[in-house]
């Protein structure tokens, strides 16, 4: 009895069959890691258009950040974790608070719950986040619109389309005139 229980226990037993004949593989399963990670660096948003919100001086190689507490910026977050330093993440937030000495600033996070934002903790000093000055309202993946064309000055001279300014403004006396005619009109036709 021994010997069959301790023969059970070493012998490796195969795996369960599962048949999933019937369960096609979806696109998801169909992707290679390469396909993979190229959509998920797609999926970065544009800030390329927007301001650098931190000014470095060349001479003594110290980092300013351009913006206060209170101001919102767009902070795009990368990581040394996986090969090609890719892109992780882009927060968008009103800052917290500012530490000088040691560049750790707080952000309140927008794309979360209004009603209890979190904290997300960045590093100006950290070569691996990109601050970019946000648009106090709106979409800052929005690219700004176009400027716009001026409306060409008229030529003077050249007679624009449409009534001329003026003409329907009639003197109050001769309005009365054409309704007393309309009214007498009126009356010799019944």
């Amino acid at each position: 009895m021994e010997q069959e229980l301790e023969q059970e226990l070493t012998t490796p037993k195969p795996p369960p069959v599962i048949d999933d004949a019937d369960e096609a593989p979806s696109e998801e399963d169909l992707l290679s890691h390469e396909q993979r990670f190229q959509r998920w660096q797609s999926k970065r948003p544009p800030i390329d258009h927007l301001r650098d919100a931190l000014h470095v001086d060349h001479q003594t190689g110290d980092i300013v950040p351009l913006f206060d507490v209170g101001d919102r910026i767009v902070v795009d977050r990368r990581t040394t974790l996986l090969k090609g330093v890719p892109w992780l993440e882009t927060i968008v937030g009103k800052v917290r608070s500012i530490d000088d000495d040691t560049g750790l600033v707080t952000v309140y996070d927008e794309d979360s719950d209004p009603r209890n934002p979190p904290v997300r903790y960045t590093s100006f000093k950290d070569g691996l986040h990109t601050f970019k000055l946000a648009p106090e309202r709106g979409n800052p993946f929005e690219p700004p619109p176009p400027p716009k064309k001026e409306k060409p000055q008229p030529v003077p001279g050249k007679k624009g389309r449409g009534r001329p300014k003026g003409s329907k403004n009639r003197p109050k006396d001769v309005i009365k005139a054409e309704r007393e005619a309309r009214k007498a009109a009126k009356g010799n036709n019944k």
